[in-house]
């Protein structure tokens, strides 16, 4: 479960899932910070982590080997649909067989299975002191 806590200045919010923090903040109308990312960057951040984990556990079971170096993830929102476009950057080429593996972990990775699904969003409590 993670729990989001508002900090008292416009718009910051802390971010925890019991372990660890992050904080994010919004520029609005002359308010708010830059205390950490904004809602829609967490939210391609998590896909963009998930495709680089992902990737490295999909070629560990294929036993298929990548470039080696650096894989550099780009996400990129679209505004106009519920769209991410997902750019890979490898230090060197990739063969067919690797390719059609990046391309398929990319697909199937648990975060973008997750945005795949039809998505609702439930008030499920509201809790007053």
């Amino acid at each position: 479960m993670v729990t989001a806590t508002r900090l008292g200045t416009p718009y910051g919010v802390e971010v925890s899932n019991g372990h660890r923090t992050v904080f994010s903040d919004t520029r609005k109308e002359s308010k708010g910070g830059d205390a950490g990312m904004r809602p829609h960057e967490l939210l391609e951040s998590a896909l963009a982590a998930c495709v680089c984990m992902s990737l490295d556990m999909a070629a560990e079971r294929a036993g298929v080997t990548l470039p080696e170096g650096t894989v550099e993830v780009a996400i990129n929102r679209l505004d106009s649909e519920t769209a991410f476009n997902v750019s890979l950057r490898f230090a060197a080429g990739l063969s067919a067989e690797q390719e059609e593996l990046v391309q398929g972990v990319v697909r199937t990775s648990p975060v973008a299975r997750t945005l795949g699904k039809p998505i609702q969003v439930r008030p499920a409590a509201i809790v007053t002191a």
